[in-house]
């Protein structure tokens, strides 16, 4: 492996989930100034989808949108072609991607259906094509997967894939056809950094699946012998869950006053971002995040989720804010960037 981006990285590994219309470059932005992962994923994109990009720019493919503050930054892709993956790496390469994930996890069944994402699983061929295809773009490749398809098979898959000589491999800790009803099965986590070790491979093996503190990935990471840990919907009761300036828990009991400042930086960010070029709609889904945890989140929920456009989330945000408490003095442990969110992403 010529490229030393998963071998400098600190163990474990903190690393941010790619999350379906989720993870773009506003939200990436926003969790870097609460507290940035080691490293960033971007929300998965099709093969087909990268090629047709031209510009890079919104309005055209969102999902390859990014800035330098969120390097280092992996594309993930899918798809089914050998042909269009290697294009597809070598076009993310020119965009200054740092690496490139193949989804061979994804468990919507008219995806896996169609033999892409965990539908892979059930072809171990195409599979090692994709990998080698990839391995053309230059940038090292990594895969993010599951234990299997209907049942663990962490043994034969996982082993299967360790062979290819990926860089890193990310196993969430379900089959596919767990979704993510039932929880995560570590034990088979910690499987596959045990098969790594026997075949004698040096891909970084990453653990994922129902994290939900930084204390969390340390502990996961040591009793199960992982390089690192990702997380996904974790952050989503805490921003800060990266940060390594304030102690657990101060987002979670912080004022309402300075979750709704942050839930503004978040706002005028995705506006400044994306404007017209994105469905405001999509906004939505995070302003649960910072609406939690006190009196009067619930009401001002539905006020937002009643909006269809960003001048009137925006009075509807400045209304509560006129009327909020300031924030208490030491509300957060010193050095958190909490309080400035809104100077820091105008």
């Amino acid at each position: 492996m010529v490229d030393t981006l998963w071998r400098r990285l600190p163990r474990p590994i903190h690393i941010l989930a790619p999350m379906e219309d989720v993870t773009d470059t506003v939200f990436r932005r926003i969790i870097a100034h609460c507290g940035r992962p080691d490293l960033f994923f971007t929300e998965f994109i099709h093969t087909d989808v990268v090629l047709a990009d031209r510009r890079g720019r919104p309005g055209v493919t969102p999902r390859l949108v990014h800035t330098p503050e969120e390097r280092p930054l992996v594309a993930q892709i899918w798809g089914n072609d050998p042909s269009s993956c290697a294009r597809a790496a070598a076009r993310l390469a020119q965009m200054g991607f740092d690496g490139i994930d193949l989804n061979m996890g994804c468990p919507v069944r008219k995806i896996r259906s169609k033999g892409a994402c965990a539908g892979l699983i059930r072809r171990p061929g195409l599979a090692a094509e994709l990998i080698a295809a990839a391995k053309e773009g230059g940038l090292p490749v990594s895969v993010k997967t599951r234990t299997g398809y209907d049942r663990h098979e962490t043994d034969r898959w996982v082993g299967h894939l360790l062979l290819q000589r990926i860089d890193a491999l990310t196993v969430h800790g379900r089959y596919a056809e767990q979704d993510s009803e039932e929880p995560a099965d570590w034990r088979e986590i910690g499987r596959a950094a045990a098969i790594a070790r026997e075949i004698g491979v040096d891909t970084a093996v990453i653990g994922n699946g129902d994290v939900t503190s930084r204390t969390g990935i340390r502990q996961l990471a040591r009793a199960y012998g992982l390089d690192g840990v990702m997380v996904g919907r974790g952050v989503f009761a805490d921003p800060y869950l990266f940060a390594t300036d304030r102690h657990p828990g101060a987002f979670q009991t912080a004022q309402a006053g300075q979750k709704v400042l942050l839930l503004r930086s978040h706002l005028r960010l995705y506006r400044e971002v994306w404007n017209d070029t994105r469905n405001y709609e999509i906004l939505k889904k995070f302003y649960k995040i910072y609406l939690t945890g006190f009196p009067e989140a619930e009401p001002l929920r539905e006020r937002l989720n009643a909006t269809h456009d960003y001048d009137t989330a925006e009075q509807v945000v400045a209304d509560f804010l006129s009327s909020a408490p300031a924030p208490a003095p030491g509300a957060l442990r010193p050095g958190s960037a909490f309080a400035s969110q809104t100077e820091v992403l105008r």
